[in-house]
């Protein structure tokens, strides 16, 4: 069984857009893997079950079994080593889309010596303390500042217009001229609208939504007060003005690639100052009835649930609802804004199509079929 599975994303070119476009997610349940298991095994299990976001996972997995146990709190150095082991990988996983993904879609060279430095000091992160997080934390917030989103810090006032947005953003390197490119290729204000934005929530009030471990219908697909909603970047972000500003004027791909570097910024920032009191937990637990718990914990991608209920020393159930789920919902973000816009030709429908994939940011690879009728 291969627990990453992928997405495939079929849609059809009718000569002027995209009527429809579907996903088929293919990424079997890994939670299966670990009930009946003794719950050491499980534990160890899990971060091998998946190829990013291990440590999340992980510590994910290990909040939860504390909540079912009943077990006392982390002291507060194990809480910021989990902090920043979280932060160091959301982080990397932002640098890899930022630094490689997003310019190559748009033909700009992607960085991949600067990438694979700052991603070699990342995974130094765990091991080497506080100095360590705090150096690499402050090299990131310089990046972004000097690089990513550098003629965003040269002016004082925001943007009066999209063509001024542009052209800031090209003044940042290759992720500010892909976001300029993006700009450029005109409005994609979604016809039917876009998905809620899933709000940040503490783990007792997921608990008291789920009411008990949810069930695979729900991993498949989750929803948030009876709808799909969207987790990530965009819903971390949403009251930033420049993101609210993208989205009003109907570039939501662009506002989720803008809040994805912003949202850069508050992963280093955490490197350097875990467990700020103006930033809420990255990780979270409570229980979940008797010999049950959940936590939740921000990834780079949004919000990973993990819950369990424990049979003595075994696990008797498991559920894990990750932020893919959410986001290609068969009636969720994807699905909503995947259809019924159009183009001036073939290729931009492509970019554009795989733009928007990018921006909800899958933890899975992922395939683009965009065929043009009678060719299918």
């Amino acid at each position: 069984m291969n627990p990453a599975g992928q997405l495939l994303i079929e849609a059809e070119w009718d000569g002027r857009g995209v009527p429809a476009a579907r996903v088929q997610n293919s990424r079997p349940q890994a939670a299966r893997l670990l009930v009946g298991r003794p719950v050491e095994e499980a534990m160890a299990l899990v971060p091998a079950l998946f190829s990013l976001c291990g440590k999340a996972q992980a510590l994910t997995a290990q909040a939860a079994l504390a909540a079912a146990r009943g077990t006392a709190a982390p002291d507060e150095a194990a809480r910021i080593a989990a902090e920043r082991a979280i932060a160091a990988e959301a982080a990397q996983e932002h640098l890899w889309r930022l630094m490689l993904d997003w310019p190559a879609l748009f033909d700009h060279e992607p960085r991949r010596g600067r990438f694979a430095e700052l991603h070699r000091q990342l995974a130094r992160v765990a091991g080497n303390g506080a100095d360590t997080a705090r150096d690499i934390g402050g090299q990131i917030l310089d990046l972004v500042a000097a690089e990513l989103l550098a003629g965003f810090f040269t002016v004082a006032r925001e943007p009066s217009s999209l063509m001024e947005f542009a052209n800031r953003a090209r003044r940042g390197g290759t992720v500010g001229a892909a976001l300029a490119d993006l700009l450029e290729m005109g409005t994609h204000a979604p016809p039917r609208g876009m998905a809620a934005l899933l709000p940040w929530q503490s783990a007792t009030e997921w608990a008291a939504a789920l009411g008990g471990v949810p069930d695979e219908a729900f991993c498949s697909a989750p929803t948030w007060q009876g709808a799909p909603a969207e987790t990530g970047a965009l819903a971390r972000h949403r009251s930033s003005m420049l993101v609210r500003l993208l989205v009003e004027r109907g570039h939501p791909v662009a506002a989720r690639l803008f809040a994805e570097v912003v949202d850069l910024s508050d992963w280093a920032s955490r490197l350097r100052h875990p467990l700020a009191e103006d930033m809420p937990p990255v990780l979270d637990a409570a229980p979940l009835g008797e010999a049950a718990g959940l936590a939740c914990c921000e990834t780079a991608r949004g919000v990973l649930i993990h819950a369990l209920r424990l049979d003595g020393d075994t696990i008797a159930e498991y559920a894990i609802v990750a932020p893919t789920e959410w986001n290609f919902h068969p009636a969720g973000a994807f699905a909503l804004e995947g259809s019924g816009w159009q183009a001036p030709d073939l290729d931009t429908a492509r970019r554009h199509l795989t733009a928007l994939v990018l921006g909800l940011n899958p933890c899975v690879p992922f395939e683009v079929r965009l065929t043009e009728a009678g060719d299918a």
